[in-house]
């Protein structure tokens, strides 16, 4: 049956409460940790400046999206459409680097003035007209853009100040100290002369103070508002995008999202003018010159008729006329396409560079020009702005450049091509006029040459009103051009701060305070090497006879006849399951008690075994077979040079009865010494008197307790143990280490023991209730049966 039992593997099962209540044992540290934690989260708050949202909501104007766009389209028969804007280009010009740039120093949003206070409380951070200082910088250099800075204002009174100027460089950091002002006085720094001056909201709280100014260099200001500048669409399917800004300060927020649609609004409308203005340009100059040539052709008409005294035309050609005016109406047309041709490649060879953009919508017949001409523009549009930001030997305007040379080209051979085509148009058309012109030869030559100027005169007229036509259209188109997007909100703050996430904080603080005390308390279980409780040694196939309590009164002998602690009852319940162990014979049981190493408590725990079954009217006897350090006798208060078992090996004329000592008033066992600590202790222990030593002891006693040597040093245990029934393999909680266990079990596992058991020594036990431990207090071995509990061992189940 006993085989059965160790041969059963034990089921391992996770206990989730036993695991959840080693935590909870240590609920006073996990409660600290978690006070803490909450406390410097609070503390961290309460100095920490709350950051605001600031949002507003525009519409992009698309038609295709149902927006306002189609606004315009009454103008498409002038060329005047602008196109459909695309939301998602709109979202990277909002975000764009120049665009944000010009909004930081529209606002001076680069500076900000901060009132210094303790480390519980917050910083105050001013702008805009709640700014109890102003600072004036007086002709500014490039540094003030270029590096950062700040200006600490120290010893602040009613009438002057002390300044302080801190700065980087080369990864130093210097605090130069630059004088005591006063208000409106000048002094230099990193960004110019600047002078401070109080406003109305300077006043007496003020006073004492410490205020810091800081600059930041304009890089460093457009990545800081950058990274706190977003741009997001509602749906996929509206085109309203929401502009959102975070930061110290909610007018700040607000005036940077407004500005920033406001010079969205002007690019915007500058680039669409940009190809108007210079339409308007070219048509004003070329009817300049028109102008001067009408002009000369109506005094040559003039000075024609004043001559030749003319009132009306001779109505003798009249037919001929109209046959011939249909096609004098053609060649008419076709004149005003060859001189727009002719003003365009003027044009061209006048402004001969890759920056001047060319008229459009002059009407011209031919679709290609017109195609041409509006690519062009383009590709000197984009090159413009390229080069703003960079340079002319930028490789991308560069490649635009050739574009544009290219098209240029184009441009000059389809003009040409153009005049060439109406050339010979034009020849093919007076060829036909001159049919009609023999049929009226009879017609006086002043009368032809009056028809040659009024037809000279015509054209100049009919040209003339033309581009007066288009510069209206053109006026109208810049009077009419809007931007891209429309204001739905205007920038507004949210009615919470967005920061510091006081909820997310706290959760924080909580978990941590929670969880480093536990993760603690984990690790030490991960890395503890040492034997600590009972369940460590149940999770052996080895039983675990008893816990012993650590005795704090540092009395040998615990278990005296009517004592009722908790000790002598861990004893009881130690002497209870061990004769569950032990097999029934008719002679004495023989039980050895041994440990890994020496400090375990192996002799203490024999001589209070032996006297707790000598309590129960059983003959018991101790032996000391420790023969290298014997302690027994130290223990039992009696002098080293005693005889003992040693003695007994020794020497035959030695007998067994010369060598007990009998129980006294306080001990009620019999006891052996170990004797004189021999030269050879394993040999000794293995001669033939150590067997008539047993026989003798086992026909004499009914319990033979043997108190032996540590088996982790020595083998002189290892070399007896076929006269034990049963070895109570002692382990001291706290001390012994957990590889120490491998000893015992292989023991068992190789069967050179025929019996073994666990006991827990030292324990450190916790007050449960009214008894403490698993023992209840003063029922001694009726405590079982009283109960009705079940011990906490498993003696009684197989493993």
């Amino acid at each position: 049956m006993q085989q059965q039992i160790f041969d059963q593997q034990p089921e391992e099962n996770i206990n989730i409460q036993e695991i959840i209540w080693k935590y909870l044992q240590h609920w006073k540290w996990i409660l600290l940790f978690t006070f803490v934690f909450c406390g410097v989260a609070y503390l961290y708050l309460k100095g920490q400046s709350s950051i605001y949202k600031s949002t507003s909501t525009v519409l992009v104007k698309d038609d295709k999206k149902g927006s306002l766009g189609a606004e315009l389209d009454i103008f498409s028969d002038l060329g005047l459409s602008k196109g459909n804007s695309n939301l998602h280009n709109e979202i990277e010009v909002f975000k764009s680097r120049d665009l944000i740039m010009k909004v930081i120093k529209k606002l001076q949003l680069n500076t900000q003035l901060t009132q210094q206070n303790n480390t519980l409380n917050a910083d105050t951070y001013y702008y805009g007209d709640n700014s109890p200082l102003i600072f004036k910088f007086k002709d500014s250099s490039e540094d003030y853009y270029s590096k950062s800075f700040a200006l600490a204002l120290t010893k602040v009174t009613d009438d002057k100040f002390v300044v302080h100027q801190k700065y980087s460089e080369n990864q130093n950091e210097f605090n130069d100290k630059l004088g005591e002002f006063k208000y409106n006085q000048e002094f230099e720094t990193m960004g110019g002369k600047v002078s401070v001056s109080k406003t109305e909201s300077f006043n007496k709280s003020h006073i004492g103070n410490n205020f810091t100014f800081s600059v930041s260099s304009l890089s460093s200001a457009t990545n800081k508002w950058k990274g706190n500048f977003e741009v997001s669409t509602v749906n996929k399917d509206a085109s309203v995008l929401v502009l959102s800004a975070t930061g110290l300060i909610k007018q700040a927020n607000n005036d940077f999202i407004n500005q920033l649609i406001i010079e969205h609004e002007e690019n915007a409308i500058s680039d669409k003018n940009e190809i108007t203005k210079n339409t308007s340009a070219f048509i004003a100059e070329r009817m300049n010159v028109i102008q001067d040539e009408l002009s000369e052709v109506e005094g040559i008409n003039e000075k024609f008729k004043t001559d030749r005294r003319l009132v009306d035309v001779e109505k003798n050609a009249e037919m001929f006329l109209e046959q011939e005016g249909s096609i004098e109406s053609v060649i008419i047309e076709t004149n005003i396409q060859l001189s727009l041709a002719e003003y365009m490649v003027e044009y061209l060879n006048k402004y001969d560079d890759v920056t001047t953009l060319l008229p459009v919508n002059l009407g011209f017949e031919d679709q290609t020009i017109n195609a041409i001409t509006s690519e062009y523009n383009k590709l000197v549009m984009e090159r413009n702005k390229l080069i703003e930001g960079s340079s002319e030997m930028n490789p991308l305007a560069v490649q635009l450049e050739n574009q544009i040379n290219g098209l240029k080209k184009s441009v000059k051979r389809s003009l040409l091509n153009a005049q060439e085509s109406m050339e010979m148009k034009l020849k093919e058309l007076q060829k036909e006029s001159s049919k009609y012109k023999k049929r009226i030869a009879d017609i006086p030559e002043f009368e032809r040459r009056y028809r040659e100027i009024q037809r000279q005169q015509q054209i100049k007229e009919t040209l003339y009103l033309y581009l007066l036509q288009k510069r209206e259209e053109n006026e109208i188109a810049m009077a009419s051009t809007i931007g891209n997007v429309k204001i739905i909100d205007g920038a507004y703050p949210l009615s919470t701060p967005v920061g510091p996430k006081k909820n997310i904080i706290f959760l924080a603080a909580f978990i941590l305070g929670i969880a480093i005390p536990i993760a603690f308390i984990y690790l030490r279980d991960l890395l503890d090497n040492k034997v600590r409780s009972v369940d460590e040694l149940e999770a052996t196939d080895i039983s675990v006879v008893a816990d012993i309590p650590m005795d704090k009164t540092k009395e040998v002998l615990v278990t005296k006849k009517g004592e009722r602690t908790v000790i002598s009852e861990a004893y009881r319940m130690l002497r209870t399951n061990m004769k569950f162990l032990l097999e029934k014979k008719e002679e004495g049981q023989v039980i050895f008690l041994s440990s890994t190493l020496p400090s375990e408590g192996k002799t203490y725990t024999s001589i209070n075994i032996a006297n707790s079954l000598a309590l129960t009217d059983k003959k018991v006897v101790l032996v000391g077979l420790d023969l290298r350090a014997p302690k027994l006798s130290q223990y039992l208060n009696h002098e080293e040079s005693l005889l003992g078992a040693s003695n007994y090996l020794a020497s035959e004329d030695i007998t067994l009865d010369s060598i007990i000592y009998p129980a006294n008033d306080d001990i009620n066992f019999d006891y052996i010494f170990s004797g004189d600590i021999p030269p050879n202790p394993s040999e000794l222990l293995t001669r033939p008197r150590m067997n008539e030593l047993f026989e003798k002891l086992k026909k004499q006693y009914d319990y033979v307790i043997v108190d032996t040597s540590p088996m982790a040093l020595v083998v002189d245990t290892v070399s007896i143990l076929e006269h034990s029934d049963l070895l109570l393999y002692v382990v001291k909680a706290n001390f012994a280490h957990k590889k120490s266990l491998n000893i015992p079990i292989k023991l068992h596992s190789d069967s050179k023991v025929k019996n073994i058991a666990f006991i827990l020594n030292g324990s450190e036990r916790k007050k449960v209730g009214y008894g403490y431990g698993n023992y209840g207090y003063g029922y001694g071995d009726t405590y079982e049966a009283a109960s009705g509990k079940k011990s906490r061992f498993s003696f009684f189940k197989k493993k």
